[in-house]
């Protein structure tokens, strides 16, 4: 399996041969004589299309070595003569850019996308400011990643879909005026559920863009994703410890989307952080209610009632979230103490050795077991 598009393109280089110059011979492009201890590289499907016609018999073509070239700067930005390559390209033409992309673009328009990548990779490794370089090899990444996407492998899709927005994001840096570029990352961040991310992007294109159509269409899609926005604000606020702001975000949807377990769970968090039990723990049943086996809500719904002091309760709960998770260190200390507080001691420190044992790093866990120590030397 292929970890990065760069891993993907490297493999690419199979379709390569490389030809060394005879010592009394050499290419000549446009009065530069090439260094014959370069190897020459051609595509080895352009080599056999050489020797078809007879054309090897005699000498290879030069367009044939740049298309090698091209090819070979496509495939692997890290090659040995990358920059001897770059100048041969710049050699044979001033406005070898525009070549490049022309091919990249045709081999897109016919859907053979792995030779457009490989085109449009050329172009932005030898010119990293090439904005339509790196717009058209952001779509063609896009288009790759989509068909990963149809045909369920998702993981290659979100190789190439990540690349690509990489691509898109370099593009608004180096030109914060391309408006497309703005277009297509609302609908990644959209993708990667980025909310606030994608209605930055969409807003910016409302300010510089003035095309109606796509005014109109990033309109509706800030429409729908408001809701997603302020979800987003609002678990980001009760995670950083803003729990007043981030409720006040989040409960307004609450009465709009009433079988949202992932705001009900955050509603809840929201409100054991501020000491309201039975409010958390009424929206942690309710989850429950949803999504039966979701064990973040079993383990706090049973911290709930260990701050209610119902440890029977809480214990029962974090028993069927260990059941569904058995190794998951913190909902085992939870139970530990629990099992403490309960008078159970040789159980609350069965849980809290184990737990220790598994991440004796955990701030908390070792808080427990210091704790746990403490009630064992005060009992002998």
């Amino acid at each position: 399996m292929i970890k990065s598009v760069k891993e993907y393109l490297k493999q690419k280089t199979e379709n390569l041969s490389f030809i060394e110059l005879k010592e009394d011979s050499f290419i000549d492009i446009n009065g530069y004589r090439l260094d014959k201890n370069i190897p020459l590289p051609i595509v080895i499907d352009e080599l056999l299309n050489e020797i078809r016609t007879g054309r090897a018999e005699d000498e290879l073509q030069v367009k044939s070595f740049i298309e090698g070239i091209i090819y070979t700067l496509g495939v692997d930005a890290d090659f040995k003569f990358f920059n001897e390559y770059k100048k041969i390209l710049y050699i044979y033409d001033e406005k070898i850019e525009s070549y490049i992309l022309y091919k990249g673009i045709k081999y897109s328009q016919n859907n053979n996308f792995d030779e457009a990548m490989i085109y449009f990779s050329c172009l932005v490794n030898i010119d990293s400011d090439n904005t339509i370089g790196l717009y058209n090899y952001a779509l063609v990444l896009e288009e790759k990643a989509g068909k990963y996407f149809k045909n369920k492998d998702i993981q290659r899709g979100n190789i190439f879909l990540k690349e690509s927005t990489k691509h898109y994001e370099l593009i608004i840096d180096i030109d914060p005026a391309f408006t497309t570029a703005y277009y297509r990352l609302g609908y990644h961040y959209k993708h990667y559920k980025q909310f606030r991310k994608a209605r930055i992007m969409w807003e910016k294109l409302i300010e510089i863009d003035n095309n109606e159509d796509i005014i109109e269409d990033v309109s509706q899609q800030l429409s729908a994703i408001k809701d997603d926005v302020t979800y987003e604000e609002g678990y980001s606020d009760i995670l950083k410890g803003r729990f007043k702001e981030g409720l006040k975000k989040l409960l307004p949807l609450e009465e709009k989307y009433t079988d949202w377990w992932n705001l009900l769970f955050m509603i809840g968090v929201g409100y054991r952080q501020m000491g309201e039990f039975v409010e958390a723990r009424k929206r942690f049943e309710k989850v429950l209610a949803i999504y039966p086996n979701q064990v973040d809500s079993l383990n706090e719904l049973g911290l709930c009632f260990v701050q209610l002091g119902n440890f029977d309760k809480a214990i029962d709960k974090f028993n069927t979230a260990i059941s569904l998770n058995p190794d998951n260190y913190e909902i085992l200390c939870n139970r530990g103490m629990a099992y403490l507080h309960n008078g159970y001691i040789d159980r609350g420190a069965e849980d809290i050795s184990k737990a220790y044992k598994i991440n004796s790093d955990d701030e908390i866990i070792r808080a427990c077991m210091d704790q746990l120590k403490y009630i064992q030397k005060s009992m002998e």
